[in-house]
């Protein structure tokens, strides 16, 4: 147990709640710490297969902790640790080799939607809300994270909320891509499970090289020259003749971990 976290991992998922309620999940260094290391836990797990990322007691992370921030106002050094801590724990989201979800239910604020944005997918609740509200505290988003925010709902919409920092209903949310799938307040352990299935079900190894291939092409741009290499590589991996084999014998495939 780490402290403002809980992690378990079963059936290669790794399962990080956020479990500090009484402060709507807000992120410490503490809680940063705690999610690196166990992102970086799950980077080295050859049976783990995706990471989901949830909150407890109705929030999903309510931004970055207002309060240790300003505690450390008069540490100049710390200040400027903690803010980089934060920033780096996105990273390793983004990073990972594996499917991310970010599983919110309830508030999705500041660093909050920073965190969930570096997921490759995000589920909510209907009641869920979410938001951008740097500038209303005199502070702006690091370029990373409005490049992530233009990257998944566009510059217009990424406009619309930095520039009034407004609260954003889950219904709306969805609309405009902000979300992946939306559920009933009480169905979303059934969407991410089913979500999950349908990883399941697919290769890993291809799961993760796709992810390797799309954290690529957001970065550096999509390929000046084509190069399928790496997917003529796999017409001869164990997991291709396997796939093609059940899907020949209609039977559900049985690929490698």
């Amino acid at each position: 147990m780490n402290e403002g976290l809980r992690i378990e991992s079963v059936a290669g998922v790794t399962r990080v709640t956020l479990t500090r309620p009484e402060a709507r999940n807000s992120l410490t260094r503490s809680v940063c710490a705690g999610l690196r290391a166990a992102l970086t836990a799950a980077a080295a797990d050859p049976d783990c297969r995706a990471v989901v990322i949830q909150g407890s007691g109705g929030s999903f992370a309510s931004g970055a902790d207002l309060a240790e921030l300003d505690r450390l106002r008069e540490q100049s050094d710390e200040l400027l640790a903690a803010y980089r801590e934060l920033r780096a724990t996105q990273e390793l989201v983004y990073a990972l080799d594996r499917p991310t979800v970010a599983a919110i239910d309830g508030l999705c604020l500041g660093a909050g939607l920073s965190l969930a944005l570096a997921c490759d997918l995000r589920l909510a609740t209907r009641r869920s809300v979410l938001a951008a509200p740097p500038a209303r505290l005199g502070m702006v988003y690091s370029d990373l994270e409005v490049w992530r925010l233009a990257l998944r709902i566009g510059s217009a919409r990424s406009r619309d909320l930095l520039f009034t920092a407004r609260q954003v209903a889950a219904e709306e949310a969805f609309e405009f891509g902000l979300i992946d799938r939306l559920s009933a307040d009480d169905g979303l352990d059934a969407v991410l499970n089913a979500l999950l299935g349908q990883f399941a079900a697919c290769s890993a190894r291809a799961l993760r090289q796709t992810k390797r291939q799309l954290l690529r092409f957001e970065r550096e741009g999509p390929p000046g020259a084509r190069d399928d290499s790496l997917a003529e590589e796999t017409l001869f991996e164990a997991d291709a003749v396997e796939g093609i084999a059940a899907f020949l014998g209609r039977r559900p495939p049985r690929f490698r971990a």
